[in-house]
């Protein structure tokens, strides 16, 4: 594996355990049965960001699904984001709109997991992970 890429695996690596602490709060937002959901994932998505540190092939397929199912999320929570800010600006025209800008936190989280899970995406679909093992495989796994 070249300097650059192990560096961009390593970068990539960072990026996801920064992103799993970012989104800790995110499980205020949904209620209480959120935690049962949104918990395991983040620290699937911890656990994954300390196995990119040291890359293998497997670890494709596992980088894909995962990022797979973070981008609609992430989708829904810049969505949540905007019906906040929404739901504020109604509420400060009757009289209230009281914490008006809550609505950015979770559009940012939102950005921030939808951009790691592009970037993810790109590079699961890209020759880095041919690169390190020097094998050529398709999009899926499947031997081309």
């Amino acid at each position: 594996m070249t300097k650059p890429t192990r560096m961009g695996f390593r970068l990539l690596s960072l990026a996801h355990v920064a992103i799993a602490i970012i989104l800790l709060p995110t499980v205020m937002f949904f209620g209480f049965l959120s935690l049962l959901v949104v918990t395991p994932g983040l620290v699937w998505l911890a656990i994954l960001g300390f196995r990119l540190w040291r890359p293998s092939y497997r670890l494709r397929a596992m980088l894909r699904h995962t990022h797979r199912v973070l981008l609609p999320f992430s989708i829904l929570l810049v969505a949540y984001g905007f019906f906040a800010l929404d739901a504020a600006q109604r509420s400060a025209e009757a009289g209230g709109g009281l914490l008006g800008g809550f609505g950015l936190i979770p559009i940012v989280m939102g950005l921030l997991a939808g951009s790691l899970s592009i970037v993810s995406l790109l590079v699961c679909h890209s020759t880095a992970f041919e690169k390190m093992t020097g094998t050529s495989q398709g999009v899926e796994g499947d031997s081309v």
